[in-house]
């Protein structure tokens, strides 16, 4: 039996046009606030997001969040260059969407593991 459409909302969307989108969850799992930078790293397959530098003021850091509306807690990344080698690394869609596991710490660092195995943009109608 085949599912007609999927119930399962992505966490974090990487979008062509930079675009990358963080669903309330994401930021409440992580603290992250408006203006804060986030970073995306990997280390053997896995890859993690966690907060690279809080408020970020200087203008030459990418990454850094920006709240969509008022009401929501869904927070917005601009950053092109990283988007398209996210979206490049899966190449079964033209954006990406991926759920996110659990935090933990790595070094003192709390880090939010990105679970890219399946690319719920690549399965949507």
């Amino acid at each position: 039996m085949k599912q007609l459409a999927s119930n399962i909302k992505p966490d974090i969307k990487f979008m062509p046009n930079g675009d990358i989108h963080l669903t309330s969850r994401v930021v409440s799992l992580l603290d992250i606030k408006a203006g804060d930078s986030i970073q995306i790293s990997y280390d053997n397959d896995e890859v993690y997001i966690y907060v690279h530098m809080r408020q970020a003021i200087n203008d030459n850091i990418a990454g850094i969040a920006r709240r969509t509306s008022k009401t929501t807690g869904y927070l917005r990344v601009r950053w092109t260059s990283l988007c398209r080698k996210i979206i490049s690394m899966d190449g079964r869609a033209n954006f990406a969407a991926y759920r996110v596991g659990e935090p933990y710490e790595i070094n003192g660092l709390k880090v939010l593991p990105i679970i890219t195995r399946k690319n719920y943009a690549a399965e949507r109608n």
